[in-house]
């Protein structure tokens, strides 16, 4: 039996819940009930209820505070919470302890007993799964949080769709995006030697340090961007709130990297914004301060109003600093290093850094801007033949190389045909990438297809195949095939079932076997949830269309 605890301080209203229900009929049993939340957070230890019901204002100890404690030391629990308070402060918070239902009063005897019936309904089931399918849930919930998360912050630096949309995007997520101030920083990782081999674990290893960062600090959210790096947000109430929340972080995730000797990092922080809707402006900075890392040492921070960028380049005929000149590494080296591991967002700010830093006396001279556009152009074409790219079509479409040094008038013109030449060669790459990546799904695919009845399977093993991180993969998976991996496996394994209850007499636990499932209740549990009805049910409803 399913136990329940009450904790009320309205007298009228917990006798009426307590009289109101036949909680043996509804296959509970009534365990306690207190007044208040520090009288029963006591005796809620003892009984370890299934389900508690708690009014959220109360004297001593709200319900939202008992909610916490009891989640803490009983994370099983399913709570329900009583409101007359349809604030949504009230909600997020809740969805964030991990409340199961937030019930507005005054809430009818009929309304309580449908929620308790859903919920009894999912403790049954719990109850009869096995450890390993409890794991497979666990890790079935895991990826479609980290699916949904990665849309957020997309949402968030595209501002693609409106602010309450974003709202309510995180408060599913249980992140609370409401704040004054927000600053981004953007965090690239590169593992050499050995270690690079074993990149997704070691990445793993670090991607967990961070998560420990940010336990217990909801203003601190981390979002994996793959091979990209990690990106942080930081919120607060004013703009040097995030800035010192900002550092100290950033301070910690130092000592992070210490423990990793085969590993290198890169920081980019953007500038504090103080709207929602202005995240991207926050993300565009730091991603212009990140852009540094192919001009700079690794294992450094670079601040947006620190990065250099946005000088005055308008050239005029001036004479060569050769002292700066010979001071400055090679263009072709940045370039060539941002080829291989950059983004398409990082192009342009990886430009205006390098016009930046190579001194404003050698923009001014041609000598200078002659050398500079041969450099970086013989980059990007030595790197188009190295991937088998076709140059050519880049050139009619941005000039010939020849005919624009020969026009060439300043250094914004430069740094225009530069851009515009660059950003091309970047889609020639990706778009090889995305061969790369569509060859890579194509053989997940059909791996998942021809193991899919083996009870092992899970994204490790799939990604573990295609020899990419499972993180990565799952992004990738979901955003090419429209639905993450699991509900992929999901619905290829009840393809098969539906097929075999139609052609063989199989019975319903077998067929579960042969599917893949190790336990018949949770697979008679997922042809339910997926096909609207039983196996039992869908193999006759199969016979009546064939009379």
């Amino acid at each position: 039996m399913v136990k329940l605890f009450l904790c009320e301080d309205e007298i009228v209203m917990r006798d009426g819940i307590k009289k109101h229900i036949n909680w043996e009929k509804e296959g509970i049993e009534f365990v306690g009930e207190a007044a208040d939340g520090e009288l029963a957070y006591p005796m809620i230890l003892e009984q370890k209820p299934d389900i508690l019901i708690t009014d959220i204002k109360m004297p001593f100890m709200d319900g939202l505070e008992l909610s916490e404690l009891v989640k803490k030391e009983l994370p099983e629990t399913r709570i329900i919470i009583l409101s007359g308070y349809d604030e949504f402060t009230y909600a997020q918070k809740a969805v964030s302890i991990g409340v199961e239902e937030y019930l507005l009063k005054p809430i009818s005897p009929g309304k309580l007993k449908e929620s308790l019936r859903s919920i009894v309904e999912k403790i049954e089931e719990e109850r009869s799964y096995t450890e390993s399918e409890k794991e497979w849930m666990a890790e079935e919930e895991s990826e479609r949080t980290e699916v949904m998360k990665h849309r957020l912050f997309e949402s968030l630096i595209m501002h693609d769709i409106s602010t309450s949309d974003v709202l309510d995007k995180s408060k599913v997520l249980g992140i609370n995006l409401t704040a004054k101030a927000y600053m981004m920083t953007l965090i690239y990782i590169a593992v050499s030697g050995l270690s690079a081999d074993s990149f997704s674990e070691t990445k793993n290893g670090i991607r967990k340090g961070f998560y420990s960062l940010f336990t217990d600090d909801d203003r601190l959210i981390l979002f994996d961007r793959g091979v990209d790096g990690f990106a942080l947000l930081a919120m607060g109430d004013s703009d040097k709130t995030v800035l010192d929340r900002t550092n100290s972080t950033i301070a910690r995730i130092r000592d992070i990297f210490k423990e990793y000797e085969d590993v290198t990092y890169f920081a980019g922080v953007g500038t504090p914004v103080n709207r929602l809707s202005e995240i991207r402006n926050t993300y565009n900075e730091a991603n212009k301060a990140l852009a540094n890392r192919f001009l700079m040492d690794p294992d450094n921070v670079v601040y947006a109003y620190e990065s250099g960028t946005g000088r005055d380049t308008h050239a005029e005929p001036g004479r060569l600093n050769i002292d700066t000149f010979i001071d400055t590494e090679s263009p072709h080296k940045a370039i060539e290093s941002f080829l291989r591991t950059g983004t398409m967002d990082e192009a342009i700010p990886l430009l205006d850094s390098i016009f930046a830093t190579i001194g404003e006396q050698n923009v001014k001279s041609y000598i200078f801007l002659n050398y500079l556009t041969m450099d970086i152009y013989f980059a990007m074409a030595r790197f188009l033949k190295e991937i088998s790219a076709d140059s050519g079509a880049i050139d009619r479409e941005c000039g010939d190389i020849n005919a624009f040094i020969s026009q060439m008038r300043s250094a914004d013109e430069t740094r225009e045909y530069l851009g515009r030449y660059l950003v091309k060669v970047v889609e020639a790459r990706d778009g090889r990438s995305a061969k790369k990546y569509s060859r890579l799904l194509r053989n997940a695919i059909d791996y998942i297809d021809n193991n899919y009845a083996n009870e092992d399977m899970s994204l490790n093993t799939v990604a573990s195949s295609v020899n990419i991180s499972p993180n990565h993969f799952s992004t990738v998976f979901s955003q090419e095939i429209g639905k993450t991996f699991i509900e992929y496996l999901t619905q290829k394994r009840m393809e098969k079932a539906k097929e075999l209850l139609m052609t063989t007499d199989m019975r319903s636990s077998e067929i579960a076997y042969a599917v893949g499932y190790r336990d018949p209740h949770y697979f008679s549990y997922m042809f339910k949830k997926t096909q609207g009805m039983t196996s039992r049910e869908y193999r006759s409803r199969g016979k009546e269309d064939n009379v």
